[in-house]
């Protein structure tokens, strides 16, 4: 039997690649440009999902390894698999590879997941990193202090996650042992919380009441969101944190 945890993603699989900003081609082409990958590369996804970036990566590496904790998540990703990939059922926090075994290392929209033991994934990114490699790490966060409360009164709702800001997101990689060599802000413009909705897998009442919340936003965050509402729909600009951590 599935506990709740397999549930959740169970049913985030089955709309997951609807998601706007998962598939969308400037903040993914944004994230993989910061890593500068090449043929040479031995790369590890962590929460991998279903495959979004291990699969635009694999034809410009060597190989890569996608790793999650989800089995449905990484059915889909299974399902377009290709010869140099690899999916692995397993946690962040306990990675099955030696020392050193990758070049680079990816993480994108998945840390927020990781509630208990945050640093101690972010450890084992940096273990298995090889000497001179680099780790490029990306988070959303909220577009500002004024709506940090909003962002994470409104998320509970959705989900069991950490809210991050930039500064959060680099001590995690520098306690670590990382040296920060790339910091990239990247926005989403224009995304639809509609479509962020109905393709989460929450209750209709829920998707209305989140929606709501973003309609309700006082006039300073609509500004920091700079949102329009439009035909029934909320549009905000989503911002994003890409990081490149570099193990010297």
């Amino acid at each position: 039997m599935k506990n709740d945890r397999d549930k959740f993603w169970e049913t985030r699989s089955k709309c997951y690649e609807k998601l706007e900003w998962a598939t969308k081609s400037g903040y993914l082409h944004s994230f993989l440009d910061a890593g500068n990958f090449n043929h040479k590369d031995r790369v590890l996804d962590i929460g991998s999902g279903t495959g979004i970036i291990s699969h635009t990566l694999s034809p410009h590496v060597h190989k890569a390894i996608g790793i999650d904790i989800s089995k449905d998540m990484l059915s889909h990703a299974l399902s377009h698999k290709v010869r140099n990939e690899t999916f692995m059922l397993c946690d962040a926090r306990k990675l099955p590879f030696p020392d050193s075994s990758f070049t680079k290392v990816t993480a994108r929209m998945v840390f927020h997941h990781i509630i208990e033991n945050t640093q101690k994934a972010m450890d084992e990114c940096f273990r298995v990193l090889s000497e001179g490699g680099a780790m490029v790490f990306s988070e959303g966060v909220p577009p500002t202090e004024h709506v940090k409360k909003f962002y994470i009164d409104m998320f509970k709702y959705k989900e069991d996650r950490l809210t991050f800001m930039e500064n959060d997101l680099e001590n995690l990689m520098k306690k670590s042992g990382f040296k920060i060599s790339k910091s990239i802000i990247h926005w989403n413009k224009k995304s639809s919380i509609r479509n962020w909705l109905e393709n989460s897998g929450l209750a209709k009442e829920t998707q209305e009441k989140i929606l709501r919340m973003h309609i309700e936003l006082d006039d300073q965050g609509k500004d920091d969101y700079n949102m329009i509402l439009k035909d029934n729909d909320c549009y905000i600009d989503m911002k994003f944190v890409i990081l490149v951590g570099e193990k010297k």
